[in-house]
């Protein structure tokens, strides 16, 4: 299903990355695949997930299988709510590392509890004093109000709540690597760039 902006019948496809290489066929490195936790492999299907999305100022339709396009893996980021510190400093360290990603055909998106509109408050550059400095790279997702995401990859509390973690995923919706990231500790960037780049 092609992302289409909301409240239009025009399909908006999802920007091809420039600067791919033709030939990414990047690898998981054997430290890397020893940690690999293949889960329902036999449901890729639940993976595909559908939500709605705020990417390059605009509020879109998404399907995660859209990603694929333009990469061979999508990197997920389980991040807590918009407007915090917490979040501020989750998503500085996502896009100071997006073009790493991007190179070795990894797509980062982040995903949170809060409604899109948030999302584009708190992603458009001086919309309140409070938003952030910079225009996302990524694709910020919207895992509500259902939660059903953010569920269905065990990343919630016992509480509904939001587990910051991180996943890996392959084009054939294949739950490659997941590491659940303490509060206050910084998501891995150097190990999961590290990983990605083995061939």
């Amino acid at each position: 299903m092609a992302m289409q902006k909301l409240n239009t019948d025009t399909p908006k496809r999802l920007k091809r990355y420039r600067g791919l290489r033709d030939d990414v066929e990047a690898e998981l490195s054997d430290h890397m695949s020893s940690k690999l936790k293949i889960a329902h492999p036999n449901r890729p299907a639940l993976y595909d997930f559908q939500c709605v999305i705020f990417y390059q100022r605009q509020v879109l339709q998404f399907q995660l299988s859209d990603v694929f396009s333009g990469g061979n893996y999508a990197v997920v980021f389980f991040c807590g709510y918009d407007f915090t510190e917490q979040s501020r400093s989750d998503l500085m360290q996502i896009e100071k590392h997006y073009h790493d990603f991007v190179k070795l055909g990894a797509i980062p998106i982040v995903m949170t509890h809060d409604r899109v509109g948030i999302h584009n408050m708190y992603a458009t550059p001086n919309a309140t004093p409070t938003s952030l400095d910079f225009l996302p790279s990524f694709i910020m997702a919207s895992d509500t109000p259902s939660r059903s995401i953010s569920q269905t990859f065990k990343s919630v509390t016992d509480k509904s709540e939001m587990q910051r973690s991180v996943i890996i995923m392959d084009n054939n919706l294949n739950v490659l690597f997941t590491q659940r990231v303490p509060g206050n500790s910084d998501f891995p960037m150097e190990y999961l760039l590290n990983g990605l780049q083995q061939k």
